[in-house]
């Protein structure tokens, strides 16, 4: 059966990180998906033909639709797609419906010489365990197998047919789930081996990506670094003299690079930007980032900006408060002409 592919799907946990999804048999088998779907109905068509054939028995019609009925939904509940292995819960529902169908079909009177379609449902309920085993629970499928041998058996030993008759009908069909038992487990290993593959490389991949975005984020600093301070420090350089407003520009320089240093996360263009143009009208500015990258700071950043553009003196000092505070940041306007405010800037970007 075909459907969904063999090969690893990364999804995220409940923490936020990444994890690769594991592989089991059903995924290299590919027991799921619309391919999947064709075969189930192809198989119930060719099951409905042999169970509504006639078996020679009176109100066949109705007999076989009490047997048919559950043996489809069992059917079809098995190659539904869950996690392996399937549901303990699912297991017995499935294996419920099963017993049902055997059962209707086991309290028939045996008949010598009936056709071989008349045992239908050994077979078919066989091909169900066989797929009840191949999603990972072998002990649920033979376990139905021993509730049918035990049933056929019964069915045959009271119709005169003997016990021998009953054993022919079922040994091939114990075949059938030892090679499903043996594909179980020979797969078992290899998906286990596969998935611990692919976790690898997803690990690898992980470790891959973050190393280029500490790389990306290096040059970008470079750059920076290159476009704030290079002008100036080719003057110095040169060694010539600095005249005062070159001096007052190397401690503005500094301070924005301090800002980058301290503030992090509120060091955006634009408030570094209004940081220097409060400086130079002589007031005092202090940027911290004690969050460890905790979450945005944008709403933080643009607040900020705009109070630094409206103060002439004084001092302003914001902070970006430690996980695990009840507010994300706090922003202290000091002006020397005024009232010192404080603005608190709560996670969901409210401002207090």
């Amino acid at each position: 059966m075909t459907g969904r592919p063999a090969t690893v799907q990364s999804r995220e946990g409940a923490d936020g990180r990444t994890r690769a999804a594991a592989v089991d048999v059903s995924s290299l088998l590919k027991l799921h998906g619309p391919h999947a779907s064709i075969i189930l109905v192809l198989f119930l068509l060719a099951q409905a033909l042999l169970a509504f054939a006639g078996g020679g028995q009176p109100d066949h019609t109705g007999v076989a639709v009490l047997a048919f009925v559950p043996f489809a939904i069992a059917a079809i509940w098995v190659v539904q797609p869950a996690p392996d292995p399937l549901p303990g819960l699912w297991c017995a529902g499935i294996l419920g419906l099963c017993a049902l169908t055997v059962t209707v079909l086991s309290a028939q009177p045996a008949l010598a010489g009936s056709p071989v379609y008349s045992t239908w449902h050994l077979g078919a309920v066989t091909t169900v365990l066989f797929m009840l085993i191949l999603r990972g629970r072998v002990l649920y499928g033979w376990l139905g197998y021993v509730g049918m041998v035990v049933a056929t058996l019964l069915w045959a030993i009271a119709g005169g047919l003997g016990a021998m008759a009953g054993v022919e009908l079922l040994v091939r069909h114990a075949a059938t789930l030892v090679v499903g038992t043996a594909i179980y487990f020979g797969l078992l290993g290899t998906a286990k081996r596969i998935t611990a593959i692919n976790r690898r490389a997803l690990a690898e991949a992980a470790a891959d990506a973050t190393s280029q975005a500490a790389e990306e984020e290096r040059v970008a600093q470079l750059a920076r670094l290159d476009d704030m301070a290079r002008p100036m420090m080719e003057l110095v350089a040169r060694g010539q003299q600095l005249s005062d407003a070159e001096r007052r520009d190397c401690l503005l320089i500094e301070a924005s690079l301090r800002d980058i240093v301290r503030g992090r996360a509120l060091a955006m263009p634009h408030v570094l930007s209004a940081a220097r143009a409060a400086r130079e009208r002589g007031v005092e500015v202090t940027l911290l980032d004690d969050s460890a990258a905790a979450g945005s700071a944008t709403a933080v950043a643009e607040l900020l900006a705009r109070e630094l553009a409206t103060i002439d003196s004084g001092s302003v000092t914001a902070r970006l408060q430690p996980a695990g505070r009840s507010e994300l940041a706090t922003i202290v306007i000091s002006p020397l002409d005024g009232d010192a405010r404080m603005l608190i800037v709560d996670p969901d970007g409210r401002v207090r």
